[in-house]
């Protein structure tokens, strides 16, 4: 090979080897919304709560990409899959209409909803039963309750909230705020209750918010369900919903995932589901929760 050819080859292969190491690692943004106890927000930016904690676990032990928490609301994270890039969207419950917008991952413990009511109404809708059926407050014309739009409240219950003939006694609101002002509607008697999780309602209530109402938990919906992460449905999303898969299963992780349950949910809730609990954490290591082809 003539020399001036080779020396051609050589600068050429430096020059390709230095744009890729100048190359801008990819960017992942994390939708998500202001959720009380959940994403807690701090100068209009999210700061705290259990999934920061949680996917903050995540994104360090994936230092190849840099990372940007948007806030968005669940409608909006779910056109943005569709955009060109790589997003992810959490926390959400997997559905099949989901699946079709992104590859999903099972990462977060998330307690039942119950029902949250005002506090002089407990007694009355509890009938002196530990458990509040939803199927038969549904049928209660009397009765209406407040929903998110678009939030999938667990394969239990959105069959019963999906049912035509119940919508006349549901109202759905589009918001941005996680259904904060579903709490003030149900305060001021615009609703009469909604579905909501323990940990969220505590921690509304640790900021003097919310004092008026009361949890009952539902009949319908008696163990904690898996939520997770839906990231942009191209083969870049696929690979880190694998790779986020793996880091789940990683001891230190489970042990950290184990002790913000202990840290964000009420101590009688922990209780109630410590069983259930035990057997998921026992268990995760050897568990692939992604929605890819085994």
């Amino acid at each position: 090979m003539p020399v001036r050819l080779l020396r051609a080859l050589l600068v050429f292969s430096l020059l390709t080897l230095g744009a890729e190491l100048r190359a801008e690692p990819q960017e992942i943004i994390w939708g998500t919304s202001p959720w009380p106890g959940l994403v807690n927000l701090r100068d209009g930016q999210p700061h705290s709560g259990i999934i920061v904690d949680l996917l903050k676990q995540v994104t360090e032990r994936l230092p190849q990409h840099r990372h940007r928490l948007q806030l968005v609301n669940l409608s909006r994270g779910l056109e943005q899959l569709k955009q060109p890039g790589t997003t992810c969207l959490l926390p959400t419950i997997r559905t099949a209409e989901r699946d079709q917008l992104g590859h999903y991952v099972g990462l977060f413990v998330a307690m039942p909803h119950q029902l949250l009511v005002r506090s002089s109404d407990q007694a009355r809708l509890a009938g002196g039963q530990s458990e509040v059926s939803l199927r038969a407050l549904l049928q209660d014309t009397r009765l209406r309750g407040g929903l998110i739009q678009d939030r999938s409240y667990g394969p239990s219950l959105d069959p019963l909230l999906n049912d035509p003939a119940v919508q006349r006694q549901l109202l759905r609101i589009q918001t941005s705020s996680a259904g904060n002002n579903l709490f003030d509607m149900l305060e001021h008697g615009r609703i009469d209750y909604l579905l909501e999780y323990a940990e969220v309602t505590q921690f509304v209530q640790q900021q003097g918010a919310a004092l008026g109402l009361s949890l009952l938990p539902l009949q319908e919906a008696s163990t904690p369900l898996v939520s997770g992460i839906y990231c942009s449905r191209t083969r870049e999303g696929a690979e880190l919903v694998r790779q986020i898969d793996q880091i789940a299963r990683q001891p230190q992780v489970i042990a950290y995932f184990q002790q913000a349950q202990k840290a964000y949910v009420p101590a009688t809730t922990l209780q109630h589901y410590q069983v259930w609990l035990d057997n998921f954490f026992q268990q995760r290591a050897h568990l692939d929760l992604t929605s890819l082809p085994q």
